[in-house]
């Protein structure tokens, strides 16, 4: 009874001494929607209800609707009717608004897929839907016999009409307007006024596009980025290859792109194979001519970029290692996929809010109107893929650097002692 007593005592002595701050509230993930097949891009309408696009899991071959990957090993690469824009209301009622747009996914796995890559809203409240590819464009209407992948559309969302408004892979067939290899794969894009800004992965290029049927107004490609040749990390590539002849200078292969709070474009950048660790870039973009800058770099393999209300930058980080070494034979998962998220300050300051524990191989990331980042998480696997969000406000305990925060150190120390005295068994204590 006398240990109890001056337990209660200590408490009520620290709790009197120094008001409380508020309860320490780490950041959580809550998993919003299961089951998906390559979940992509993300948007909210203006009541609030949430849009994904699912690339699906691409065909079975059979048909010959097949190219080769250029990221993955040359695996084929089949189309499928399978690709779909998902609803999700308010309620977490879950309706398809379209489920049979072309998908292009390794086969058989039907991972890494292209297809439905992205949905947004402009400010009037219409729909925006974004087709990847993922590979050489002159297939497109051939051999894959699939005219819809690689353009942006305006979306009727009571009847799932589409209205074509750029097509991506076209114009990258026609000007390749990077100079390198002959590929196109439509990632992302955001909206600013009438305008809408697509980054291209496959054609390391920026677009921007007339939301009033203007078609492609201006492009721009990302510069490459030349890397020591001692940072640079290989598979086994076989005996007719040698790492030390290959080129040491890196195609961008943009990702993920946001509106600034000053109005400029934010965007990131995935990096080329070998995919370096470390070497990813993050770009600001100039909407009137679509010149870049980097503002940030040290990252791997980043996917997405999100604002705050408060401007602070969120980066979404793939796999926290090179895709290489956790993607093996034909394109499955053999190792660690945890991917990251970062937050840059308005001052530069970066903190990692997750890494891990739950976010892996994520790809699209969209700040939602309740304060949470929503994220579509295992991005490139079918039938597993998520939507997660992440709460990233965190209220940090302060240290007890003054006088009550000794005594109340102290006390809570008096009170440990007090108990270890009464009992000689180990307790192990749990940190959260």
């Amino acid at each position: 009874m006398k240990l109890k007593s001056l337990t209660l005592t200590l408490l009520t002595v620290c709790i009197a001494a120094v008001s409380a701050p508020k309860s320490a509230e780490a950041a959580s993930l809550t998993v919003v929607a299961d089951g998906l097949s390559n979940p992509r891009g993300i948007g909210f309408d203006s009541t609030g209800n949430l849009y994904v696009t699912e690339s699906g899991s691409g065909g079975d071959g059979k048909d010959g609707r097949c190219i080769p990957s250029p990221s993955a090993g040359y695996i084929p690469l089949c189309a499928g009717q399978n690709g779909s824009l998902l609803k999700i209301a308010q309620d977490g009622t879950k309706t398809n608004i379209i489920s049979d747009l072309t998908s292009l996914a390794l086969s058989p796995s039907g991972e890494q897929a292209a297809g439905p890559a992205d949905i947004k809203f402009d400010s009037l409240g219409n729909a925006y839907l974004l087709t990847g590819l993922a590979g050489d464009p002159t297939n497109r209407d051939t051999v894959l016999k699939s005219p819809d992948l690689g353009k942006l559309y305006k979306v009727d969302l009571s009847t799932g009409g589409l209205t074509t408004l750029a097509d991506f892979a076209a114009y990258e067939t026609a000007f390749n307007p990077d100079g390198t290899d002959l590929i196109s794969n439509p990632y992302a894009f955001a909206i600013k006024g009438e305008t809408a800004y697509m980054v291209d992965g496959g054609g390391n290029t920026i677009y921007s596009v007339g939301l009033d049927g203007s078609g492609i107004n201006k492009v721009a490609a990302f510069p490459q980025k030349t890397i020591d040749r001692s940072k640079l990390e290989y598979p086994d590539l076989g005996p007719d290859i040698d790492p030390s002849a290959l080129p040491v200078t890196q195609q961008s292969v943009p990702t993920g792109i946001a509106i600034a709070p000053d109005g400029s474009l934010t965007v990131s950048e995935y990096t080329y194979f070998p995919y370096p660790e470390g070497e990813a870039r993050i770009f600001s973009v100039d909407p009137n001519n679509l010149q870049s800058n980097v503002i940030a770099d040290g990252f791997t393999q980043l996917t997405g970029v999100a604002y705050d209300p408060d401007g602070n930058l969120y980066a979404l980080q793939h796999i926290n290692t090179s895709e290489w070494k956790e993607i093996q034979q034909g394109g499955i998962i053999t190792g660690d996929i945890s991917g990251s998220l970062i937050k840059i300050a308005t001052d530069g300051t970066r903190e990692t809010i997750w890494s891990g524990d739950g976010l892996e191989a994520a790809s699209g990331i969209t700040y939602g109107p309740d304060g949470n980042l929503y994220i579509a998480n295992r991005a490139r696997l079918a039938g597993t893929g998520q939507v997660i969000k992440i709460d990233p406000r965190v209220t940090k305990v302060p240290e007890p650097t003054s006088a009550m925060g000794l005594i109340v150190a102290g006390a809570l120390g008096a009170t440990s002692m007090l108990k270890r005295k009464r009992s000689k068994e180990l307790v192990k204590a749990e940190t959260v």
